[in-house]
């Protein structure tokens, strides 16, 4: 009875730990939870099945990687959808060609037009932001690339460190036997990271969101203003911004909404400028005033 008693407390200790474990690793993780589809209709039979252990182990590289030792309570989503084109032989090795979609179904989408990746690489997904790998390198670039934005919106440029990750892992990419795609990337990354005028949007956008919502009315006009005058400077530089786009396409309404709401015609009256895509919506609101 006492060797019983012993065993069932030492098994409701183990289980216990690993309880703590799982609940501890959950508080470091930046991405909540990690949405993968697969389009493999163009593989053979056999080729699906080696397959099998991709998809849990691309969402375990997102949700069990800590990102940032700072930020731990992100809590992101993450949805990607990777097209499989068939595959290549790469010297003696047998690799996987894909599209990939990556997105956090809010204001960030980042379509990858070709990349490449080997056979037995499946059964080992890390993340290092030093090693190279096809595939885990692929997944951490967009992994920096996301935080990096996400990052902008809680402080100015706060997305600086996962930004220059994402270019330290493109940059060793691109010399490396798997370099399909990483000059496109590599690209991105300053596009994004040079963009101040967008950078600056991002915090002006949710900083104007929270005094908002906390009633600190005069602060929320000041903001409201930087939005105007981050639209303003992205204007002035670019003639067409596909990922400013993507970001008013989603914010712009709730924008919009916050100026009808604090009387302000002369801001939506720029906002059909700036963000002419969505003039209508600003000039509903406006009429409301």
């Amino acid at each position: 009875m006492l060797r019983k008693l012993i065993k069932y407390t030492f098994a409701f200790k183990v289980v216990k730990y690993i309880i703590i474990a799982i609940l501890f690793s959950n508080l470091h993780a930046q991405f909540k939870e990690a949405t993968i589809s697969f389009d493999d209709r163009l593989l053979r039979d056999d080729e699906k099945s080696s397959l099998f252990n991709l998809n849990n182990n691309i969402k375990k590289f997102y949700v069990d990687t800590v990102w940032n030792d700072e930020y731990r309570d992100l809590e992101l989503n993450l949805n990607i959808q990777i097209i499989f084109e068939g595959n290549a032989n790469i010297g003696s090795s047998e690799a996987f060609l894909i599209q990939s979609l990556f997105s956090n179904n809010i204001d960030l989408h980042f379509f990858d037009k070709g990349s490449q990746f080997s056979l037995n690489q499946n059964s080992s997904l890390y993340y290092d932001s030093v090693y190279y790998d096809p595939l885990s390198s692929l997944l951490g670039f967009y992994g920096n690339l996301i935080l990096g934005a996400e990052l902008d919106s809680w402080s100015l440029y706060g997305g600086n460190q996962h930004y220059e990750k994402a270019r330290s892992i493109a940059v060793r990419a691109s010399a490396s036997n798997f370099s399909r795609g990483w000059e496109q990337r590599l690209l991105l990354i300053n596009i994004l990271s040079d963009n101040n005028g967008l950078r600056k949007l991002r915090y002006s956008t949710y900083l104007s969101y929270e005094l908002f919502e906390n009633g600190n009315i005069d602060d929320c006009l000041t903001s409201l203003e930087e939005v105007i005058n981050n639209l303003n400077e992205i204007y002035d530089n670019y003639t067409q911004e596909n990922y400013t786009s993507m970001f008013m396409k989603y914010h712009g309404p709730k924008i919009g909404e916050i100026m009808e709401k604090l009387g302000q015609k002369e801001m939506l009256s720029k906002m059909q400028y700036l963000d002419s895509q969505r003039s209508n919506i600003y000039k509903d609101f406006q009429s409301i005033i």
